[in-house]
């Protein structure tokens, strides 16, 4: 019997081998971890740990642009993970603090869909998306230090908008609180409010509308002139109710214009307060001192307090409405009266008032 001798590598060929594991373990390490990169970023404002959390994918995080003074609490700072071999877009997160009037979340058409939007329970202000972004509200003591003269109507935020992918929704919230409570303690305004990690309520799944109860509300239907047959009718919905003082509802309706109108309801103060004092809000007072109005928000005087409420169309479902109610006097009926369903609706629920708009 012949026994054939094992082969044997030369010594530099195994040398040259292991070389080359090591080399392409480094690079994978290099391109898609954050193995002895930064542990934080844009002077201690975002961690590098939070971020890589809140953007929820394999990659390493590097900061791309940075606008921070030491001297000042203000700042922007946008990260960009980047991956190589594993697939994968790269994905770019700013966080920056900013300054909005009255109650932006639910009235501008930049921060869209509040109803997909996980809102914080407890503590702090504040709302992440998992497409869009979010925000914190910082501590009101803030606001007077850092708006300058921008006037009462006014807030200080810190806010984060996302390019490409979706984040994680409890990673950005602790990014966004660890972002905030940088911002409010190198004011002097700190609270024990963002101390703590956010607990989040997350929207509901998207449903079929029920046309007799709209947004799961009992008796709230839309009025007969905002139902646009074959272009803007009842589709689906898409429901936030977990939070203590913050409920939103998406109505998604079917039909060509691809329309989109959303009803929210808040009684925290900061909105609430912000909304009231918005220099072109166009509030007026309700008869009997129940509350003020404006077109598509009313603030009314409840049972455990202020409750703001607001109605917002996107632009198809306004194109849609216009086309098909003649005149433009008509066209705001049919937004009042939808709001007025609304409210009609809504309102026994926070114990308010029953109110007509103007």
């Amino acid at each position: 019997m012949t026994v054939q001798a094992r082969k044997k590598w030369p010594i530099g060929v195994a040398a040259v081998a292991s070389v080359t594991v090591v080399a392409l373990a480094w690079s994978y390490c290099s391109w898609n971890t954050n193995l002895l990169g930064p542990e934080s970023f844009c002077g201690g404002r975002m961690g590098s740990g939070e971020v890589q959390a809140a953007l929820d994918s394999t990659g390493r995080v590097s900061q791309v642009d940075a606008s921070v003074d030491a001297q000042r609490p203000t700042f922007s700072c946008t990260v960009e993970r980047t991956s190589r071999f594993v697939g994968g877009e790269d994905q770019r997160v700013t966080v920056r603090t900013s300054f909005k009037e009255g109650a932006f979340p639910f009235t501008t058409h930049v921060w869209q869909s509040p109803a997909s939007r996980s809102y914080f329970t407890g503590g702090a202000t504040g709302a992440v998306s998992q497409d869009f972004g979010g925000y914190v509200v910082l501590p009101e003591p803030c606001w007077d230090k850092l708006r300058g003269e921008r006037g009462d109507g006014v807030m200080a935020i810190v806010e984060a908008a996302v390019e490409k992918g979706a984040v994680d929704p409890d990673g950005l919230a602790r990014l966004l609180t660890r972002s905030a409570r940088q911002v409010a303690e190198k004011a002097g305004c700190g609270t024990a409010a963002l101390s703590a990690d956010p607990d989040l309520a997350a929207p509901s799944a998207p449903g079929r509308t029920d046309a007799g109860n709209v947004c799961g509300v009992p008796g709230f239907t839309l009025p007969k002139e905002a139902v646009v047959a074959s272009r803007a009718e009842p589709g689906q919905e898409q429901v936030s109710a977990g939070s203590a003082d913050t409920w939103a509802c998406d109505l998604h309706l079917a039909g060509s214009a691809k329309g989109l109108v959303s009803f929210s309801a808040t009684s925290d103060k900061n909105f609430v307060e912000t909304a009231t004092k918005a220099k072109y809000s166009g509030f007026k007072a309700l008869p009997g001192g129940k509350g003020v109005a404006a077109l598509g928000q009313a603030v009314l005087h409840c049972g455990d307090g202020d409750v703001y409420f607001a109605a917002k169309w996107n632009t198809a479902y306004d194109r849609a409405l216009a086309d098909s109610v003649p005149g433009e006097g008509s066209y705001m009926e049919a937004r009042k009266s939808t709001f007025q369903n609304f409210l009609d609706a809504t309102a026994a629920d926070h114990s308010c008032p029953r109110v007509t708009i103007p």
